[in-house]
């Protein structure tokens, strides 16, 4: 028995189909097309979305913009790889009408139209609510890591500079030491010059990196993609950006996200919500309050705090399994009436917690509400402070004499040791914390306790006592202070546990569509706004896939027309 025997190559129909015909009519494809076409480009700020009427006629933006949604929604996102897609694909054919637009066309259309593309992911979502298959009632909050157009190697920190100006200023004085034995011959003595010549170069380079993050107060500078950054992932420490995005509890659809170069989620919620919020009512939404669920790095007490003040309920995973946080906010006085009690408008919410009266809308997740009286040290201002009014010599010979000192308009600390110490992390207080590893690896001194010694500050601190005769170190007291009184509102809030068990189905699944299914766990393109529209297009592409799982492509469809 023979095989299935295809048409041959060469034969010739009579009645040749259609490129139509050969698009299946359920095609992802259509519903590309059909999304475009219901698309004003020039209100998105597309360029070139009317024609000029003089010079070369110019691509269609639409046409390049479906091109992109097929590319992203099958994990294409090569600009060569496109357009080698337009030769080859029948699908691809049929969307952009035949044309064959060159990879660098291709590719600046991706550039050039950065701003618009995060635009055009929100049209498609105002369809999805428009179908009711989106919604902003719970959102789940979670970042994750994607690797930048940016190695390791072309990425520095202020250790990482400290060390490597350490052994180049001793491979030259290595060098430093032949030519003075004055042995050497004509060649090894080119070789020396040689070698001096390029430890100077990398030697400047390297101080001009610290003086540029000194300027702009950066702990690290990175190369070739300056607004990424050194980040811990579960891949290691690699340079990347941290994606926020809010995912609808309902659909697992992606309502909002965010960019950030942040290298923790700490603080992040009350923005990625408030924007979400505001594409709702955009939308048309009425509803102002958002529950939002979120892991305990997102535990932030202040921002906690903004969120519930902004209509955001900010379910935070805390830890030690507690089910109460204490969030705290400056009184002012109103007269509290029922209306304002019952009502959903943000000011009026605002105005109910900061005079100590639970909002209802809030009962379920506020357990108790008062009002309290706290003294608070405040310390006078002084402008002839003995710290800030040394210059750098000072400040080192008075460090050396047992104290930490710290310039706050360099935002270093010198060290008893008469080191630097660069700043590091800001803690959750919001004091910064100050380390030199490599100048801690062969001291001696007994400043701290730990190995490698570390020092924190808040940002109205200028010297520190380095005691050696206790755990960790002594503030000097400083006997101008005053004592002030102040009403504050302590807001016991108890976090949803029930809603929380379900965080981690919803967060992760569109985290691991993305990277696994799409190929999109690193970025093509450099700087915050670009990454931005390279997202957009991402995100889009994975809720074009949700959408269609959910509501058919006919559907979806029906309600572009």
């Amino acid at each position: 028995m023979g095989y299935i025997q295809g048409n041959n190559r060469e034969q010739q129909d009579l009645f040749p189909l259609t490129i139509d015909e050969m698009v299946l009519a359920d095609s992802p494809v259509r519903l590309f097309d059909a999304f475009v076409e219901s698309l004003n480009l020039a209100e998105l700020g597309f360029e070139k979305s009317v024609p000029s009427s003089e010079g070369r006629p110019a691509y269609n933006p639409a046409d390049l913009l479906k091109l992109y949604l097929y590319g992203y929604f099958y994990g294409i996102r090569s600009s060569r790889k496109l357009a080698r897609e337009c030769y080859v694909n029948i699908e691809v054919m049929w969307l952009i009408n035949q044309l064959h637009p060159d990879f660098r066309t291709i590719s600046d259309f991706r550039k050039d139209n950065k701003e618009a593309f995060p635009k055009v992911f929100r049209e498609f979502n105002r369809y999805c609510w428009q179908l009711g298959i989106l919604s902003q009632s719970c959102i789940s909050i979670d970042g994750s890591k994607f690797r930048a157009v940016n190695s390791r190697d072309r990425n520095f920190t202020q250790a990482k500079l400290d060390e490597k100006i350490e052994n180049l200023n001793k491979c030259i004085n290595h060098y430093l030491d032949d030519l003075d034995k004055g042995d050497c011959n004509e060649e090894k003595l080119e070789e020396i010059n040689k070698g001096i010549k390029i430890c100077q170069e990398k030697l400047s380079s390297y101080k001009n990196y610290q003086n540029i993050m000194l300027q702009e107060g950066k702990n690290q500078i990175s190369l070739t993609d300056p607004d990424a950054k050194l980040m811990k992932s579960r891949d290691g420490f690699i340079v990347c950006y941290n994606n926020q995005t809010a995912v609808d509890s309902k659909s697992h659809l992606i309502a909002g996200f965010e960019v950030t170069d942040k290298t923790c989620d700490f603080g992040l919620i009350t923005d990625l919500a408030n924007s979400v919020k505001d594409d709702f009512k955009d939308f048309g939404e009425t509803n102002s309050i958002v529950t939002t669920l979120a892991d305990k790095g997102y535990q932030d007490p202040v921002d906690m705090m903004n969120a519930l003040e902004n209509g955001i309920i900010p379910n935070v995973i805390l830890n030690r399994r507690k089910e109460e946080i204490i969030l705290e906010t400056d009184y002012e006085e109103t007269e509290i009436t029922e209306d304002l009690v019952n009502s959903t408008d943000i000011r009026d919410i605002q105005k109910c917690l900061k005079a100590g009266t639970i909002p209802s809308i809030y009962k379920p997740n506020i357990s108790e509400i008062k009002v309290l009286e706290r003294k608070t040290y405040t310390k006078k201002e002084t402008k002839d402070s003995e710290v800030i009014s040394m210059n750098t010599e000072e400040m080192i010979k008075k460090a050396k004499t047992g104290y930490f000192v710290r310039n706050p308009e360099a935002n270093i600390v010198y060290c008893p040791a008469g080191k630097t110490l660069r700043q590091e992390t800001i803690k959750k207080s919001g004091s910064i914390s100050y380390r030199n590893r490599s100048a801690c690896k062969n001291c001696t001194s007994k400043c701290t306790n730990g190995v490698y010694k570390y020092v924190c500050f808040t940002k109205d601190e200028t010297i520190k006592n380095a005691s050696t005769s206790c755990r960790g170190i002594k503030t000097v007291t400083n006997s101008n202070k005053g004592i002030e009184r102040k009403k504050i509102v302590e807001i016991t809030f108890s976090v949803d546990k029930k809603a929380l068990s379900q965080r981690q189905s919803l967060s992760e699944h569109p985290f691991g569509t993305v990277k696994r299914a799409l190929n999109a766990y690193y970025l093509l393109l450099k700087g915050k706004q670009k990454v931005t529209a390279e997202m957009s297009l991402i995100f889009l592409a994975y809720n074009m896939r949700r959408a269609i799982n959910i509501a058919g492509i006919g559907k979806m469809m029906g309600i572009m027309k």
